[in-house]
């Protein structure tokens, strides 16, 4: 799994396979809450620019299997 934690945002980014987007909240400790992991259902430019970067980054890695 590849994380994207952008700074201000308060949680950490990821995609499946086949690149449904995934948010992390982090706790004040910058850990991971894992148990509150979900989808994001809808996002700004900004988290859209996240989602492209991670899906380039997972076909890079051989991870990313959508057509």
């Amino acid at each position: 799994m590849l994380l994207y934690i952008p700074e201000g945002h308060g949680c950490a980014y990821s995609i499946d396979t086949e690149g449904e987007l995934f948010y992390t909240p982090l706790n004040t400790n910058n850990e991971l809450k894992l148990e509150e992991t979900d989808f994001v259902d809808d996002y700004e430019e900004e988290v859209k620019e996240i989602h492209e970067q991670l899906i380039e980054m997972y076909k890079i890695a051989g991870l990313y299997f959508k057509n």
